[in-house]
């Protein structure tokens, strides 16, 4: 989903790139410096901790690139869990002889406790999400996190399917990482993500070495050198060419949006419409995670017989459009949505399962 007002800057910007000889280069670093900032501000970091990449998985990628196991050491994903944070692992534990350790579906839905009952001294990395993105099962990050610290492991975090919508704060957490992508809940572009970088991992090597994250523009203008040092901060692990015309232009209106709405205002303003849709659904016959382990803003509706493979498809010819993720029909509402929404969404949903 994208703000009418985003879609407007992204035009805009794609014609820029039409008359190149009118575009104001210092300010696009000055633009691309307030979105770090005003990323920051909705994880409780700084803008000098965030990189501008293009996807999750880039950022997951830089981190994995800069850290090590020992053999025999695990890294901690869960089940199910998005492949963007989990194929870095599998090369990592390939190259150090380290074991990528699968946190399994837990049966009463409480995927916290399964989590920290798998946290030892072997655990060198933990890569996790704050729920899990095919139906938005609590991961409580607040009550892991201690037990990560205790056992000394690296904790990188997958927020895409949280940041925008409910607050987080990576210095309460004290992760060591944590990748979004826009397109999600930031109400960005696609092509777009961010990475926060504690600062002390801010001296790691990034994906691929240039222009602007050796300096940029200025270190080239009085003539042809190389510079070895990095740009400054997290900046290190920005993708090349992320001062794209389009996409960072979409993001600021988008973040500013979510800045003046705040997370926490979203996440309440959504929470009566999923919990409207879970207590429908649940007269309907259908599975829902107890409510202490749900979120707010995301809700997994699974049958026991499983839904038909085109479930998605036929509630779309019906006009309601929700994803088909993990066996689970994932609703996701906005603030777009209100109550009215959640019961013709029931009545739509039993009316294409129930017909006879």
């Amino acid at each position: 989903m994208l703000l009418r007002a985003s879609v407007q800057a992204g035009q805009v910007g794609a014609a820029a790139k039409g008359q190149p000889w009118k575009i104001d280069e210092p300010a696009r670093y000055v633009q691309a410096d307030d979105i770090r900032e005003r990323f920051a501000g909705l994880i409780g970091a700084s803008g000098d901790d965030i990189a501008i990449q293009p996807a999750a998985s880039y950022g997951v990628a830089t981190a994995a690139k800069n850290l090590t196991a020992k053999p025999g050491e695990r890294i901690l994903v869960i089940e199910g869990q998005f492949p963007s944070n989990v194929y870095a692992w599998q090369r990592l534990a390939e190259k150090t002889g380290a074991v990528v350790s699968t946190v399994p579906w837990p049966g009463d839905g409480d995927w916290t406790q399964a989590v920290l009952d798998m946290i030892d001294d072997d655990v060198a990395i933990a890569a996790l999400p704050p729920c899990h993105w095919t139906d938005g099962s609590l991961v409580d990050l607040e009550k892991i996190a201690p037990k990560l610290r205790d056992a000394g492991a690296v904790f990188l975090i997958d927020a895409t399917q949280w940041v925008g919508a409910i607050p987080i704060d990576v210095k309460a957490l004290r992760a060591d990482y944590l990748v979004c992508a826009a397109y999600k809940w930031l109400l960005g572009p696609y092509g777009l993500s961010f990475m926060y970088a504690s600062p002390h991992m801010q001296d790691g090597l990034p994906l691929e070495d240039h222009l602007f994250n050796h300096g940029g523009v200025d270190s080239i203008t009085g003539g042809l050198g190389y510079p070895e040092g990095f740009t400054k901060g997290a900046r290190r692990y920005d993708a090349g060419e992320y001062l794209s015309l389009i996409t960072l232009p979409m993001i600021q209106v988008a973040l500013k949006q979510l800045q003046e709405w705040t997370p926490a205002r979203v996440s309440e303003a959504i929470a009566p419409i999923t919990s409207r849709i879970a207590e429908g659904a649940e007269d309907l016959g259908f599975d829902i995670a107890p409510k202490a382990f749900r979120t707010p803003h995301i809700l997994g509706i699974r049958r026991k017989d499983g839904f038909p493979a085109d479930i998605a498809a036929r509630l779309a010819a019906e006009n309601v459009h929700v994803s088909s993720r993990g066996g689970a029909v994932r609703v996701s509402p906005h603030l777009c949505n209100d109550l009215k929404d959640a019961d013709e969404f029931l009545m739509r949903i039993g009316a294409v399962l129930y017909k006879t």
